[in-house]
Protein backbone atom coordinates (compact mmCIF):
# COMPACT_ATOMS: atom_id res chain seq x y z
CA UNK A 1 0.00 0.00 0.00
CA UNK A 2 1.22 3.48 -0.61
CA UNK A 3 0.64 6.25 2.08
CA UNK A 4 1.28 10.21 1.48
CA UNK A 5 4.79 10.87 2.93
CA UNK A 6 4.20 14.63 2.32
CA UNK A 7 2.61 17.78 -0.37
CA UNK A 8 3.59 20.89 -1.42
CA UNK A 9 1.23 23.58 -0.60
CA UNK A 10 1.90 26.99 -2.70
CA UNK A 11 1.41 30.20 -0.07
CA UNK A 12 1.80 33.95 -0.18
CA UNK A 13 3.69 33.82 3.42
CA UNK A 14 4.83 30.63 5.20
CA UNK A 15 4.60 32.18 8.03
CA UNK A 16 0.95 33.72 8.10
CA UNK A 17 -0.37 30.05 6.57
CA UNK A 18 1.56 28.73 9.66
CA UNK A 19 -0.24 30.84 12.02
CA UNK A 20 -3.24 30.53 10.42
CA UNK A 21 -2.94 26.08 10.25
CA UNK A 22 -1.92 26.73 14.11
CA UNK A 23 -4.97 28.98 15.24
CA UNK A 24 -7.75 27.38 12.96
CA UNK A 25 -6.33 23.31 13.14
CA UNK A 26 -3.92 23.19 16.36
CA UNK A 27 -0.88 22.30 13.24
CA UNK A 28 2.30 22.75 14.31
CA UNK A 29 4.84 24.58 12.05
CA UNK A 30 8.37 22.97 12.16
CA UNK A 31 11.62 23.78 9.87
CA UNK A 32 14.20 20.39 10.02
CA UNK A 33 16.84 20.17 7.39
CA UNK A 34 13.69 20.70 4.84
CA UNK A 35 13.78 24.02 2.85
CA UNK A 36 10.32 24.08 3.55
CA UNK A 37 8.29 25.40 6.53
CA UNK A 38 6.17 22.25 7.28
CA UNK A 39 2.91 21.68 9.15
CA UNK A 40 2.96 18.27 10.52
CA UNK A 41 -0.35 16.48 10.26
CA UNK A 42 1.01 12.88 11.63
CA UNK A 43 4.50 11.54 12.36
CA UNK A 44 5.03 10.04 9.04
CA UNK A 45 2.72 13.14 7.28
CA UNK A 46 3.49 16.62 6.75
CA UNK A 47 3.22 19.98 4.44
CA UNK A 48 5.73 21.33 2.91
CA UNK A 49 4.55 25.43 2.31
CA UNK A 50 6.50 26.68 -0.60
CA UNK A 51 7.09 30.68 -0.54
CA UNK A 52 4.93 30.94 -3.87
CA UNK A 53 2.02 32.25 -4.60
CA UNK A 54 -0.98 29.90 -5.49
CA UNK A 55 -2.12 29.85 -9.17
CA UNK A 56 -5.19 27.49 -8.45
CA UNK A 57 -6.55 26.75 -5.28
CA UNK A 58 -5.64 23.30 -3.64
CA UNK A 59 -8.39 21.28 -2.14
CA UNK A 60 -6.99 19.68 1.40
CA UNK A 61 -9.39 17.07 2.97
CA UNK A 62 -7.92 16.41 6.53
CA UNK A 63 -9.71 13.65 8.82
CA UNK A 64 -9.63 13.91 12.50
CA UNK A 65 -11.77 12.47 15.27
CA UNK A 66 -15.32 13.62 16.88
CA UNK A 67 -13.76 16.22 19.74
CA UNK A 68 -11.23 17.79 17.43
CA UNK A 69 -13.89 17.57 14.75
CA UNK A 70 -15.89 19.77 16.75
CA UNK A 71 -13.47 22.31 18.51
CA UNK A 72 -12.19 23.04 15.07
CA UNK A 73 -16.11 23.83 14.37
CA UNK A 74 -16.22 26.00 17.56
CA UNK A 75 -12.60 27.85 16.70
CA UNK A 76 -13.60 28.69 13.20
CA UNK A 77 -16.98 30.21 14.79
CA UNK A 78 -15.08 31.84 17.08
CA UNK A 79 -12.53 33.87 14.49
CA UNK A 80 -15.45 34.64 12.19
CA UNK A 81 -14.17 32.44 9.69
CA UNK A 82 -16.72 31.61 7.25
CA UNK A 83 -17.57 27.35 7.23
CA UNK A 84 -20.24 25.28 5.23
CA UNK A 85 -20.87 21.62 5.09
CA UNK A 86 -20.27 21.53 1.23
CA UNK A 87 -17.31 22.77 -0.68
CA UNK A 88 -18.82 25.89 -2.38
CA UNK A 89 -21.27 26.75 0.57
CA UNK A 90 -20.52 28.64 3.85
CA UNK A 91 -23.67 28.58 5.96
CA UNK A 92 -22.19 27.69 8.99
CA UNK A 93 -23.71 24.06 8.92
CA UNK A 94 -22.28 20.66 8.68
CA UNK A 95 -22.94 18.11 5.68
CA UNK A 96 -22.37 14.47 5.10
CA UNK A 97 -19.97 14.27 2.48
CA UNK A 98 -18.60 11.20 0.72
CA UNK A 99 -14.70 10.20 1.35
CA UNK A 100 -12.26 8.06 1.33
CA UNK A 101 -13.65 5.57 3.84
CA UNK A 102 -17.32 6.47 3.29
CA UNK A 103 -20.17 9.39 4.66
CA UNK A 104 -18.49 11.79 7.24
CA UNK A 105 -20.07 14.78 8.64
CA UNK A 106 -17.54 17.67 6.83
CA UNK A 107 -17.12 21.15 7.01
CA UNK A 108 -15.15 23.87 4.29
CA UNK A 109 -13.60 26.53 4.93
CA UNK A 110 -11.26 28.80 2.80
CA UNK A 111 -7.27 28.97 4.38
CA UNK A 112 -5.05 32.36 3.95
CA UNK A 113 -4.26 32.31 0.36
CA UNK A 114 -7.90 30.96 -0.99
CA UNK A 115 -7.30 26.79 -0.82
CA UNK A 116 -10.85 25.10 0.34
CA UNK A 117 -9.85 23.00 3.23
CA UNK A 118 -12.03 20.11 4.84
CA UNK A 119 -12.30 18.97 7.94
CA UNK A 120 -14.38 15.65 8.80
CA UNK A 121 -15.10 12.95 10.86
CA UNK A 122 -15.92 9.50 10.35
CA UNK A 123 -17.14 9.23 13.99
CA UNK A 124 -21.02 9.44 14.80
CA UNK A 125 -22.59 12.17 17.20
Amino acid sequence: MLRLDHLILRVADPTTSAEFYQRTLGLIAERGESPFLALRLSEDCVIDLLPQAPHDPAHLALHTDRARFEAVRATLRALGIAHGGGPFVRDGRVAAQYGARGWADALYFHDSDGHNIEVRTYEPC
